[in-house]
C-alpha cells in the first residue's frame, strides 16, 4: 500500500479545478467560433450558388433567344433583334427583342413584330440585378475580327459575344452565341 500522510485527502485541489476549467472555458470559446464560421461560410456559399444559378437561367434565355433571332441591330451596350420568345410564356409569333442594362440591372423588353403602322404595346422584364455592364461584340468570319456594332445592311453575325460583369459574381464566363443560319428561298414563277 502507497504510504500517505495522516492529514491528506485524495483529490483535486482548487487551484487545480480553477485550471481545468479555464482549459475548458477556452475549448468551448474556440469550438463556439469554428461553429459560427463554418456557419457563415455555409450561408455564403450558398448564396453563391443562388447567384450562379440565376445567372445560369439568365444565359440559358439570352442563348435561346439570341440563337433563334435575326435581323440583328446591336452596339457594344445593347442588342435588338427579332426573334420568337421562350415557349414558356404562352406568346406566339415574332417579337421585336432588346436587351440592353440600365441602372445596374439586366433587362430583356420586346414587343409584337408588325410590318405596317400597328402601335404595338411592348413589355420589358429585369433579368438580373448587379449587373455592372453587359458587354456585346460580333464575329464575321468574312472579315476574321470582332466588331463592336452590327453591319448596317449588310449580314448577319457569325457569332455574338455576351459578358456580364456582376457585383460578386465578376468572373462570369463570356457567352458564344451563334444566331441560326438565315435561309433564302428562291420563289419562282
Amino acid at each position: 500500500m502507497p504510504n500517505r500522510k495522516a492529514g491528506a485527502e485524495a483529490g483535486f485541489t482548487l487551484l487545480e479545478l480553477l485550471i481545468a476549467l479555464s482549459i475548458l472555458g477556452l475549448i468551448l470559446v474556440a469550438l463556439t467560433n469554428g461553429v459560427r464560421f463554418a456557419g457563415q461560410a455555409w450561408q455564403a456559399q450558398e448564396r453563391d450558388s443562388s447567384r450562379r444559378g440565376d445567372m445560369d437561367a439568365v444565359q440559358s434565355i439570352l442563348r435561346t433567344l439570341i440563337a433563334s433571332g435575326a435581323q440583328f441591330k446591336g452596339t457594344s451596350s445593347e442588342l435588338r433583334f427579332v426573334g420568337e420568345m421562350p415557349e414558356g410564356l404562352a406568346r406566339g409569333g415574332l417579337y421585336e427583342i432588346e436587351l440592353y442594362s440600365d441602372s445596374g440591372r439586366l433587362m430583356l423588353g420586346w414587343k409584337p413584330h408588325f410590318k405596317g403602322l400597328s402601335e404595338a404595346t411592348s413589355a420589358k422584364t429585369e433579368m438580373g440585378r448587379g449587373i455592372k455592364s453587359a458587354g456585346l461584340a460580333y464575329y464575321y468570319a468574312a472579315s476574321k475580327a470582332w466588331a463592336n456594332f452590327t453591319q448596317e445592311n449588310g449580314p448577319p453575325p457569325d457569332l455574338i459575344r455576351v459578358q456580364f460583369r456582376a457585383g460578386q459574381l465578376s468572373n462570369i464566363a463570356p457567352m458564344l452565341i451563334a444566331p441560326s443560319v438565315q435561309r433564302v428561298v428562291a420563289v419562282t414563277k
